[in-house]
């Protein structure tokens, strides 16, 4: 009997009733199924709970009015509000009626009560399960098991759309691909109403804590499944496939090759998490360590720089003023009136030998805007030494002339006069008095022999002196200074020029000498002259670097002594687990013996007792089910296998039957000794089964010679009219390899080497399911649609072909393959006609004459239907003509238009031709 539940509100302006049923067949003809929508709902374990709206159950027309929907997982929120979302829309005003079997009534609440609360947040779930009648239940669902599967789910937006189907909804729309609306990627037929979808649907919502799972629901598991039925076992499902291109798409392939199948072995991981580890924290610690290690190198250096350019500097200005005093005095004594000339020239000798560094000493003054020289002397005894003429200086003079003019105006000047010397010199110009005005001006070129001793090349640094201009005027490497190299392009000297401090420093790159360098300089307070210190950073940093080098030599043996004892370490862990792993790999690949045992007290030698235990569970089962599968077609089995409960309920499912035969077997029987027939038929059929498994047929049956196959079930088929078809016309073909082969090797019998077999197909509505006593049944298929195949078998012997087929295969073939439209006959136990077409073949095999036979003939039967007898005897007879063989079917239809012309049919006449037999 079915119990009707109180309404319910629904979706604001939709009512839902439940409909209770005890799973008695009987009961579901007591309900008028044309009333409202109706859900048939079901539900299945893949891992956590589903749901779909299906197809009616044997015995409901196949027109009510229904809504349907592919697997769903609970926890798939953005599928659920599209649900929801169709259902407020389709279900507006109307009562939604939900067909549900005892056992599942709770899970059904619970399901529609969580659509209520996507449709609308606002409503509290307390609120929600008091209207569903779910208050005081607990849920069962726990937070990891939503969490994994958002994390598993996260990109499923695609789904197809929910189907109304029946008399006032759409026919059924066969979809491209079958599959659950968990994920997987779907490619329907209407790509407006995809896009439709994708608008509708929002990104998931990966909180596993979702408010819509606090709507509280009885999912678990049952405790003990030899007590309770499998929930999923409540109700049939047809659409199996679909679950199996799930777990597809969602389970990997495990390797079969006796190597584990994983990315990475856990030893590995182990070796490399613990590798990472010690690596990151030496890496961290040579880091900190090298950094503050050259860091503090950084500041002496710097302090060594700067302390070195001040002492430097402090030297050279002592040395320089030392240079002007000296000069100041012999200049005193060119201009001192009523010194004898003896004294002065000996005074003059005095100094130049006491000093020799002093190479020249004049005093000049200006008019207009040269330098005129008043008075001059010489070191005569460097100039001997050196072969440097009185007229090189005149020219060193001459050639600075106005820099150093610019002691008239009280400036102090220092200059690089190397230029035409063989040795380093530099010149001083000061402003002097005569009369009591500074209107002369004293000149001293000095040997760089003076200061070059405080610029001479020790460790790593680099000290050299520049002038106001940038001049060199000091350096360890004498030919700059012999060239006066221009030295304003270094930064360090550029950064002196232009500071106001006296002291400074700085770290740069310097182009030219190519590296980073560390500066300092130090101003002397003369003639805006400094000193500066530069040392490559390369150098100074290499005690770091050499550190470093030893610190990762270190790190690195260390890693490699950490990973010795981590590689052998970890052996005693994933040993046994590698084991295990193993012996998986042979049950998956059918070895239920395995050889290990518990090698440890711990989890993993527990893990490997059970895991032993089911191995020989598993054995058991396959033996069973290596049993079913010799005498039931594997499909089945493992559908069965799946849901049993739905394959003995059965359904009306659309199928395509096919029926073949052996023509003439009978004679082929009676000519052949027992064995020899045992081997035609082995090899006939083994062929014929192969062909019919290749294009996803499931074996009904052998009839002796006979095959009887069905597409589209018990798994759903895509294009399973163009499938069947396919595998007809190969068995065809196949056969005739077969007789050929016979012929060749003289097998058999000369009947059994032309043997012929004839196929009828046919689609339709039909019952399918386990059909027999509840202890002996069998997987098999009835109603019109069969018998029709049968009868077109049989009746492929009258008209002369191999394959017949009615209007819906004809439909669904028409560009692959080439048909002729033979007869309008009315089958023994029909009274409708039926169009009853010869499949030919595939239209890329047929050649030019067949083709043009096949139009020649229908030409013809239209004739013949128009009652034009002649005309039509005559298009029949052109048909075999150019056939170019025998054509059974046409020259039956010229008797019939012979017999037709003397026995002319009347006007009424429909055109059918009735059979008197099978």
């Amino acid at each position: 009997m079915i119990e009707i539940s109180a309404e319910i509100p629904f979706l604001r302006t939709s009512k839902l009733v439940f409909l209770i049923w005890d799973e008695s067949p009987g009961s579901l003809e007591t309900w008028d199924w044309n009333e409202g929508i109706t859900i048939f709902f079901q539900t299945r374990r893949a891992g956590e709970l589903e749901f779909r709206f299906g197809p009616p159950l044997w015995g409901i027309p196949t027109d009510t009015n229904r809504l349907e929907f592919p697997f769903v997982s609970i926890h798939n929120i953005p599928t659920n509000k599209y649900l929801a979302s169709e259902l407020a829309k389709l279900g507006e005003e109307k009562t939604i009626y939900v067909l549900i079997s005892k056992g599942l009534e709770s899970e059904a609440r619970s399901v529609f009560a969580r659509l209520e609360y996507l449709w609308d947040d606002k409503i509290s779930p307390d609120r929600i399960t008091h209207k569903f009648g779910l208050t005081g239940k607990t849920s069962s669902v726990s937070d990891t098991q939503v969490s994994n599967h958002h994390l598993s789910k996260k990109n499923s937006l695609i789904h197809p759309p929910l189907e109304f189907i029946g008399k006032s909804g759409i026919n059924r729309v066969k979809e491209k691909v079958l599959v659950s609306a968990n994920g997987a990627h779907i490619d329907r037929m209407n790509p407006e109403l995809d896009e439709e979808v994708s608008d509708k649907v929002s990104s998931p919502d990966e909180s596993p804590n979702h408010p819509y799972d606090l709507i509280e629901s009885s999912f678990s598991e049952p405790e003990n499944l030899d007590d309770k039925p499998k929930e999923e076992d409540s109700l049939p499902k047809s659409d199996t496939a679909k679950v199996k291109e799930e777990k597809k798409e969602e389970t990997a392939e495990p390797a079969l090759d006796g190597s584990p199948g994983t990315k990475f072995s856990l030893q590995l991981k182990m070796m490399g998490v613990i590798s990472l580890l010690f690596a990151l924290s030496v890496s961290v610690i040579i880091f900190f360590a090298s950094f503050y290690f050259k860091r503090s190198i950084e500041l002496q250096l710097r302090d060594n720089n700067i302390r070195i350019a001040e002492i430097i500097g402090s030297k050279v200005k002592s040395d320089i003023l030392g240079v002007v005093e000296k000069g100041r005095q012999i200049a005193i004594t060119l201009t001192t009136q009523g010194l004898p000339e003896a004294e002065r020239k000996l005074l003059i000798k005095t100094f130049f030998e006491n000093d020799k560094e002093f190479i020249y000493l004049g005093i000049f003054e200006r008019k207009e805007n040269s330098l005129v020289m008043k008075r001059e002397v010489f070191n005569e005894e460097e100039l001997k030494k050196s072969s440097v003429t009185e007229e090189d200086f005149h020219t060193v003079v001459n050639r600075n002339r106005d820099s150093l003019a610019q002691a008239f105006n009280g400036q102090t000047v220092l200059l690089n006069s190397s230029p035409g010397f063989q040795e380093p010199s530099f010149a001083i110009a000061i402003p002097t008095a005569e009369n009591g005005e500074l209107d002369n001006a004293l000149v001293m070129i000095v040997k760089l022999n003076k200061i070059i001793g405080a610029f001479s090349k020790k460790g790593i640094e680099t000290t050299f002196m520049v002038n106001g201009n940038g001049t060199v005027l000091a350096h360890p490497k004498e030919d700059l200074v012999l060239a006066a190299t221009d030295l304003t392009s270094m930064p360090i000297v550029k950064s002196m020029l232009t500071s106001a401090p006296n002291t400074g420093q700085m770290s740069y790159l310097d182009e030219e000498l190519g590296g980073s360098y560390l500066g300092s300089f130090q101003k002397i307070g003369f003639a805006d002259a400094g000193v500066i210190t530069i040392v490559s950073e390369e150098k100074a940093f290499a005690d770091v670097y050499k550190s470093q080098k030893t610190n990762l030599y270190i790190a690195g043996i260390g890693l490699c002594s950490a990973l010795i004892f981590v590689f052998f370490f970890s052996k005693t862990i994933t040993k046994p687990v590698l084991q295990l792993l193993s012996a998986t790999l042979e049950i998956a690949k059918g070895n239920f013996k395995i050889g290990i045992k518990p090698t440890t007290q711990d989890e993993v030698g527990l893990l490997t007792k059970y895991f032993i235990d089911m191995g020989a569970g598993l054995e058991e089962r396959e033996k069973v089910k290596n049993i079913l599968g010799s005498m039931i077609d594997p499909v089945v089995v493992q559908e069965a296998m799946v849901d049993l409960a739905a394959l003995k309920r059965g359904s009306e499912t659309h199928i395509t039957a096919f029926f073949s035969d052996v023509a003439s077997f009978s004679t082929i029987s009676e000519q052949l000794k027992s064995a020899d027939l045992a081997a035609l038929l082995n090899e006939y059929l083994s062929a014929m089964t192969i062909i019919l498994k290749k294009h996803e047929g499931v074996l009904d049956k052998y009839i002796g010679d006979a095959i009887v196959g069905i597409f589209n079930a018990p798994v759903p088929v895509l294009e399973h009219e163009l499938k069947a078809a396919r595998a007809s016309v190969d068995m065809v073909m196949k056969l005739a390899d077969l007789r050929e082969y016979w012929t060749k090797n003289n097998l058999y019998s000369k009947e059994a080497q032309v043997m012929d077999a004839r196929i009828g197909l046919n689609s339709g509505p039909a019952k399918v399911g386990f059909m027999g006593t509840d202890a002996l049944a069998s997987y098999t298929m009835m109603g019109d649609t069969v018998n029709l195949a049968a009868r077109l078998e049989a009746a492929g012997k009258d008209y002369g072909v191999n394959i017949l087929i009615t209007d819906p295969i004809r439909d669904s073939i028409q560009g692959e393959m080439v048909t002729r439209y033979l007869d309008l006959v009315r089958v023994k136990g029909k009274n409708e006609p039926v169009k009853i077409h010869e499949l030919i073949g595939y239209r890329s095999m047929i050649s030019n004459n067949f083709l043009e036979a096949a139009e020649i003939y229908e030409s013809g039967f239209k004739e013949y239907l128009n009652q034009n007898w002649n005309s039509a005897i005559k298009y029949f007879s052109e048909s075999e003509k150019a056939k170019g063989q025998k054509d059974k079917s046409s020259r039956m239809l010229v008797e019939r238009c012979e017999e037709y012309k003397l026995n002319p049919p009347g006007s009424d006449w429909d055109g059918v031709f009735t059979r008197t037999h099978k």
